[in-house]
């Protein structure tokens, strides 16, 4: 039907303005898209959307003139009638019955706003303005919740004692405990009195008779002294509570996260080879062998300076994916750190998280080299002028 094509063109216009007052597309590109919505009416009129009324106009030869394309609507007003927007340029329309189109007719200029004033999208920023204020008048009545809404207290009644009755005080818990360490009493010796031991010491009597009288059957009288021996003093432990030092507990310190460092080993005194450019890096090493994503890893460079003096450098390792166009894009890098290079030979590393977010194995090869600016960083070359290469892969 005429009128489907006519709604289908409404529907892309609110789609586009929509776009366009929230900044996602620009003027250029909301003005090419309107004029692909130019609709051709079966007189060979061409039908199009005012850019910022969203009306229906149709061009008559030399201007655009407002109207209604639906059927059954009010019929179109004379040429010569005043119309809501017009252009400098004419077109020519040919008759209705021929069959070729019209031209298609330049656009119509925006009404109602200026350029400028339809390219600030005012409703979200009052709508936002809006927020703001409502949340800082809420935030400062919070802070002044005390002194908007005052609730007075009961009056405290304080009772009369008699001045006979006493009140003893209440127990106070205490609010911590005391820190300082008590000194360890030791026990006090206790003296407790030797226990009586009886012994039996026999004590034969004399008798007055001559020794060579004849013995008689009478039984001798036994004479039982008690004597009193000292017992060994026994120690007893006293009651009082010894205080004792606490056991003294260790905090245990959560891991931190590993931040990029270097790392510098002292060179060798061992003979080495000369680098023919001064510098050169003859080996480069990573840790852990299995680097996981999220993790960070070392990567360890062997330099070797022949020009006889400590060269400083702003040094990185530079990570590239295979995968790419050229074998050479890169993949990134790790914080450049500024080192200085004594003769001989020596290591530097530095240690960040190579691969970030999840996903799975991803294959990358590595350079060491120094960042002169943001776009210059050149490599480093080993003894034979070409940088050092080494793969691995970083896998979840």
């Amino acid at each position: 039907m005429a009128q489907d094509k006519y709604r289908h063109a409404e529907d892309e216009y609110f789609k586009l303005r929509g776009q366009f007052d929230t900044g996602r597309i620009t003027q250029e590109s909301f003005d090419e898209k309107l004029r692909e919505l130019m609709v051709q009416d079966a007189q060979g009129r061409y039908w199009m959307l005012g850019a910022d009324s969203g009306k229906w106009y149709y061009y008559d030869g030399a201007k655009w003139v407002q109207s209604d394309p639906y059927p059954g609507a009010t019929p179109p007003p004379l040429p010569d009638a005043p119309a809501a927007t017009t252009t400098a340029a004419p077109a020519t329309v040919p008759p209705a019955s021929e069959s070729a189109p019209l031209v298609a007719p330049p656009m119509p200029i925006h009404t109602g706003a200026t350029q400028a004033q339809r390219a600030i999208p005012w409703a979200p920023i009052l709508l936002v303005l809006t927020l703001v204020i409502l949340g800082i008048a809420a935030f400062l009545v919070y802070q002044n919740r005390e002194r908007l809404f005052v609730v007075q207290p009961p009056p405290q009644i304080t009772p009369i004692l008699p001045p006979t009755i006493t009140r003893a005080p209440s127990p106070t818990a205490l609010a911590a405990l005391p820190t300082a360490e008590q000194p360890t009493l030791a026990p006090l010796a206790t003296a407790v009195p030797p226990p009586t031991v009886l012994t039996e010491t026999p004590i034969v009597l004399a008798t007055s008779e001559p020794t060579n009288a004849p013995a008689t059957n009478a039984p001798a009288i036994t004479l039982v002294v008690i004597t009193t021996e000292p017992a060994a003093t026994i120690e007893l432990p006293t009651l009082l509570p010894s205080a004792t030092t606490p056991p003294t507990v260790e905090p245990t310190l959560a891991p931190t996260q590993v931040f990029a460092t270097a790392t510098h080993v002292p060179p060798t005194a061992t003979s080495l080879p000369t680098c023919p450019n001064g510098v050169c890096v003859t080996k480069i090493e990573y840790f852990p062998d299995a680097p996981k994503r999220n993790q960070n890893v070392t990567f360890t460079a062997t330099f070797l300076n022949s020009t006889g003096n400590a060269v400083t450098y702003n040094w990185l390792i530079l990570l590239y994916d295979p995968q790419k166009t050229g074998n050479n894009k890169g993949f990134g890098e790790s914080p450049a750190t500024e080192i200085s290079i004594p003769p001989g030979e020596s290591k530097y590393t530095v240690a960040y998280v190579a691969v970030n977010g999840p996903g799975g194995c991803k294959n990358l090869y590595m350079h060491a080299g120094w960042k002169v600016n943001a776009f210059d960083k050149p490599l480093f070359p080993d003894i034979n002028g070409e940088p050092v290469t080494v793969y691995f892969d970083v896998c979840p």
